[in-house]
C-alpha cells in the first residue's frame, strides 16, 4: 500500500492511478489525516466489500502485469476463435 497527499495525488495522477490497475491501494491523506483510499475497481462486488478486502493488500505488480498479459491472451483468443 502506498500513501500521498490530496495535493501530489492530483499531480501525479496517471502515475497512481496506474499503479492501482497493477492491483496497488492508495491511501491519500489531507492535513495529515487519512480521507481516502484508491482501490482496484471489481465490478463483480460492491466498492465497500472490494476496499475491505484489499484493506491490507500487499502489492505485487509483477504478478498482475502476468496475470494482465494472460487475460488479454484469453480476450484474444476468444475474438479469433480457437482453431481445433
Amino acid at each position: 500500500m502506498i500513501e500521498s497527499t490530496a495535493e501530489d495525488l492530483a499531480r501525479h495522477l496517471p502515475e497512481y492511478l496506474g499503479r492501482v490497475e497493477r492491483g496497488e491501494t492508495v491511501r491519500i491523506r489531507s492535513g495529515g489525516r487519512l480521507i481516502a483510499r484508491v482501490v482496484p475497481d471489481c465490478e463483480f462486488i460492491s466498492g465497500a466489500r472490494a476496499a475491505e478486502l484489499f484493506r491490507n493488500h500487499e502489492p505485487d505488480p509483477e504478478s498482475a502485469d502476468a496475470v494482465a498479459a494472460e487475460l488479454g491472451k484469453l480476450a484474444q483468443d476468444s475474438e479469433h476463435g480457437l482453431d481445433h
